[in-house]
């Protein structure tokens, strides 16, 4: 395992100024090998705080401090002694496996003993009550300790933030697929549908020809229009490329939806009752969506001679919608397909403006959607 840069770092800005000194203290105090054991047992627990996120580096800190404590009990006046605070501090907030705790508090209880006993700390006058260093020790051992576990709290909370955002993201990412997807499928499946038809009808109508081909260029042209709206959020700049197709659909577009619808084959009876509410843009898009599906639906899957009928009441609460269908037998033999991309997406974007969809066949063949639009508060 390699060590991290900024362990590294700390390592060596806490290893050149406290190991000479602790070099030169050693060979003070005590003469021949044990000042050579100590200044070892130093560079050793330096050099063990480059990997002090790992567990094994605390034991080896712990062993070289094991190390000076069996040679001298001056050991703890040596400047290297903060080394082992630090170690538990590390092994506490990183390490997975680690008892820095009752390791330091052995480690301080050994510490004050032999500083207590050793006749080199008495032939020094250094003569501090062994409860009172104990007690000293041990509290450092715990304030690093509750530091460490404090830090630990500190990176798994910033990890449970970073988790989340890669969820929201990847929540956010999908979502916008989904809308892209029913932009999309909305724009491409009722202009086809439009075409489709218009170029059935050509067949047994050549005398309209130019009529026809006028229509299926003109749906053509709106659904590129539409499709580079949708697209522009796919590309970098997406704001502009949006702003330059145009604002999307809502409730405004509708006539020419219908007249649209109408220029296929398609009769279609349009009833408005009440007073109109402001319903929001989310809301407007949705209602334009929802009545452009339906007549797609009767387009595509309807019979000969069937009609469309689309009823907007402007009620209290919100806007009730309701397009149904009539004479669509061969839409009956098709019913058995599942409700497909285009009422999925429908029954999505109703349901994210906090409304209802009803989809339903009725006994003669018809199908009918009914929606719920709240109005906006």
């Amino acid at each position: 395992m390699r060590p991290r840069r900024a362990d590294v770092l700390l390592a060596l800005d806490g290893g050149v100024p406290l190991v000479p000194l602790s070099l030169t203290v050693a060979v003070l105090s005590v003469p021949g090998t044990r000042a050579v054991l100590l200044a070892g047992a130093c560079l050793v627990a330096h050099a063990a705080l480059a990997y002090r996120r790992a567990m094994w580096a605390f034991l080896v800190v712990a062993g070289a401090f094991a190390v000076q404590a069996a040679v001298t009990g001056l050991f703890l006046v040596l400047p290297s002694a903060l080394v082992f605070p630090l170690a538990v501090y590390s092994c506490a907030a990183h390490a997975r496996r680690c008892p820095p705790l009752a390791v330091g508090l052995a480690g301080a209880g050994v510490a004050a003993a032999r500083f207590a006993t050793d006749s080199s700390v008495e032939a020094a006058g250094l003569g501090p009550d062994p409860w009172l260093l104990a007690g000293l020790l041990a509290a450092v051992v715990v304030a690093a300790w509750g530091l460490g576990l404090y830090r630990r709290t500190q990176l798994a909370h910033v990890d449970l933030l970073r988790e989340r955002a890669r969820e929201a993201a990847a929540r956010a990412t999908a979502e916008e697929r989904a809308r892209i997807a029913r932009e999309m499928h909305d724009v491409v499946a009722h202009a086809l549908a439009v075409i489709v038809a218009q170029a059935r009808g050509g067949r047994f109508a050549p005398a309209r020809a130019e009529e026809i081909l006028a229509t299926i260029e003109e749906t053509g042209r709106a659904a590129l229009t539409d499709m580079r709206a949708a697209v522009g959020v796919l590309r970098a700049g997406s704001g502009a490329a949006t702003a330059e197709a145009g604002p999307p659909p809502g409730l405004a577009g509708l006539p020419d939806l219908v007249a649209r619808t109408r220029g296929a084959g398609l009769p279609v009876e349009e009833v408005v009752r009440g007073t109109p509410h402001p319903l929001g843009p989310a809301a407007d898009l949705v209602a334009y969506r929802v009545v452009q599906e339906a007549l797609t639906n009767t387009l595509r899957h309807a019979g000969p001679g069937a009609r469309s009928t689309l009823r907007l009441e402007w009620a209290d609460d919100a806007l009730h919608i309701t397009a149904g269908d009539a004479g669509g037998r061969a839409r009956a033999a098709t019913r058995g397909n599942g409700p497909g991309n285009g009422l999925a997406g429908m029954r999505e974007r109703v349901t994210e403006v906090g409304g209802t969809l009803d989809v339903r066949t009725e006994e003669a063949g018809g199908f009918v959607v009914e929606a719920r639009l709240p109005y906006r508060t």
